[in-house]
């Protein structure tokens, strides 16, 4: 076992003892503060290149937002993968697994970043094309995601780092180093756009430094911010038993993410077809909607570390106790935001459109309609993303993107059978009801019935050890 001591300097939350639902609250909080601001400052990318580049510039990096969330679901994966066995061993006590998990890690990520800088840099001109991507714009777009795939290394380092503190039971940390990086994103924005005149190529580089600054504040503060995490150059090599059970979560989180992806494209496809108005209504209902999420998503962070924590100690039967009542705290926040996106929809309308614009009343009488079919169903989103979180907290990341896939093949027919056949645009948010609903009764009978239990990495998921009095 190795030699393992921290310091009162991290805040670090043992979910495998005390009281459950009060931690979890405020683990959540940090989480959600910092995924606002990293919601925000990809809205300034977008405000800023559109206001002082123009239209065009504006196209060039819209043209490369879905390949850079393909990026963005690798790195995600990767660092959900190492959150989760990171977790399982914290709770686990497991100090010389640990240390192997980290150093496989940030080994593992070194490589991965690397080879996607390189095959991105080289790839991008040809993948653009491949997207049809328009001549005037093919430039600007190309541009953008070199400088964007230089900094894949750096990204990665974040990501995985962030969800390896939040495993240690540390969220305020990331939440500080994502204000951080947001801040310092605008700056440079305005900096290289306004002041030197950079255009796309400006808002790529703000991006990258601001990522990379992010990225040495927190692998600073994992090594000598009091985890007691210490290496040598004999013991810092990687392991791989701890790679094979990091990507056992990660291929399949960043496999699920990139489906999720292709599947909202296809469903944009449909949106396409009913006009300019529609296809602007929908444009602002993405974004409410995904600020929307965001309180449901950070419980969904917090149950995932919740229960790797517990099941890697083999506290399984306080890991379901504290299933229970973060569900129904998590469906509460899920009907509290449908509620409150209902009532607000024609303000935060007025954010994205002007009242005078020529297009305005139809595109807003579009957004109340589609939003108020929309509003009643959260708790849905909430109950699919809860026990997603769970079932991944445990391991189980491969029955949720198998899950995930067969409920997203059965949405598609299901949009075109709703919006295309009847030629009403509401079909097309009856089907993302559908699609909820469908995908929260599936991962309900997968935790109720399936062995879900039986994934930590640890060994001990469905062996509780006695409780600690």
């Amino acid at each position: 076992m190795s030699n393992h001591k921290t310091n009162k300097s991290v805040r670090q939350n043992d979910f495998t003892q005390g009281d459950i639902l009060k931690p979890i609250i405020l683990f959540s909080l940090p989480v959600l503060f910092g995924d606002i601001f990293s919601a925000l400052y990809n809205v300034v990318d977008s405000v800023v290149v559109g206001q002082f580049v123009g239209s065009g510039a504006l196209a060039a990096v819209s043209a490369s937002f879905a390949i850079t969330m393909v990026c963005v679901a690798i790195y995600s994966g990767f660092g959900m993968g190492s959150g989760v066995v990171i977790g399982q061993l914290y709770g686990a006590k497991d100090f010389e697994g640990l240390h192997k998990a980290i150093a496989t890690s940030y080994i593992g990520a070194l490589c991965i970043g690397t080879t996607m800088s390189v095959i991105g840099i080289v790839i991008s001109a040809p993948l653009l094309k491949l997207l049809n991507t328009p001549p005037e714009i093919a430039a600007d777009a190309n541009l953008y995601l070199k400088v964007y795939f230089c900094g894949c290394t750096t990204q990665m380092l974040y990501l995985m780092t962030s969800g390896m503190m939040r495993g240690l039971g540390d969220s305020r940390t990331p939440m500080i180093a994502i204000i951080m990086c947001a801040i310092l994103n605008i700056i440079l924005d305005l900096v290289f756009v306004i002041n030197l005149k950079m255009g796309c190529a400006g808002v790529a580089v703000a991006t990258v430094l601001s990522q990379a600054a992010s990225a040495v504040l927190v692998v600073t503060k994992m090594f000598l911010g009091g985890y007691g995490i210490r290496f040598s150059r004999k013991t810092f090599r990687p392991s791989k038993e701890m790679l094979g059970k990091i990507l056992q979560v990660g291929i399949p989180t960043a496999i699920q993410s990139m489906v999720n992806t292709v599947g909202l494209l296809v469903v944009q496809s449909f949106a396409n077809s009913f006009g300019a108005n529609l296809v602007a209504s929908n444009g602002i209902i993405q974004k409410l909607d995904s600020f929307t999420q965001l309180p449901i998503m950070a419980v969904g962070q917090t149950i995932t570390t919740f229960n790797a924590q517990n099941l890697g100690a083999g506290l399984t039967d306080r890991a379901k106790e504290g299933n229970r009542k973060m569900m129904v705290f998590n469906i509460a926040v899920g009907i509290l935001v449908g509620i409150v996106l209902y009532f607000a929809v024609e303000p935060l309308y007025r954010l994205f459109i002007n009242t005078g614009d020529v297009g305005y009343e139809q595109i807003l009488e579009i957004g109340k309609t589609s939003v108020r079919i929309l509003a009643f169903f959260y708790w849905a989103m909430a109950v699919q993303m809860g026990f997603g979180s769970i079932l991944r907290g445990a391991g189980a990341a491969t029955p949720v993107m198998i899950i995930s896939i067969i409920c997203l093949v059965i949405r598609i027919p299901v949009v075109y059978l709703f919006a295309m056949k009847t030629g009403a645009y509401e079909g097309l948010y009856w089907a993302n009801n559908v699609f909820n609903l469908l995908l929260s009764l599936c991962m309900v009978l997968y935790y109720r019935f399936g062995k879900w239990d039986s994934f930590a990495v640890t060994g001990r998921g469905r062996s509780p050890r006695p409780q600690e009095s």
